[in-house]
């Protein structure tokens, strides 16, 4: 019985560290309250505060806005990092490198 209370203890003192970690710690600003009024029910109201956080109060990140589709009219924008071999920059200045190098030998 008293692992198991142990156990319980614990595992709410690791949720309201976490909570209050991650209401302090977020770059963006929460929902519907304050951060101080949040780190108050994350502290007072026991499991119920950490758990309201988790749900209600924590920021979504910005959606990334809808690019165009395949076969739409436009300029294509990749969602991830471009890869050097595809930047028209790089490819360029490899090429303008190695007619230098041709030059001087």
């Amino acid at each position: 019985m008293i692992r198991a209370f142990v156990f319980l203890v614990l595992a709410h003192l690791a949720l309201v560290i976490a909570a209050v970690a991650d209401c302090l710690g977020g770059e963006h600003a929460p929902r519907k309250l304050t951060r101080a009024w949040w780190v108050l029910i994350i502290l007072l109201v026991p499991i119920v505060g950490g758990i309201l956080w988790f749900t209600v109060g924590r920021a979504r990140p910005p959606r990334p806005q809808p690019g165009p589709r395949h076969g739409s009219a436009g300029p294509h924008t990749p969602w991830g990092p471009v890869a050097p071999d595809d930047d028209p920059d790089f490819l360029r200045d490899i090429d303008r490198r190695l007619r230098d190098e041709n030059k001087e030998d």
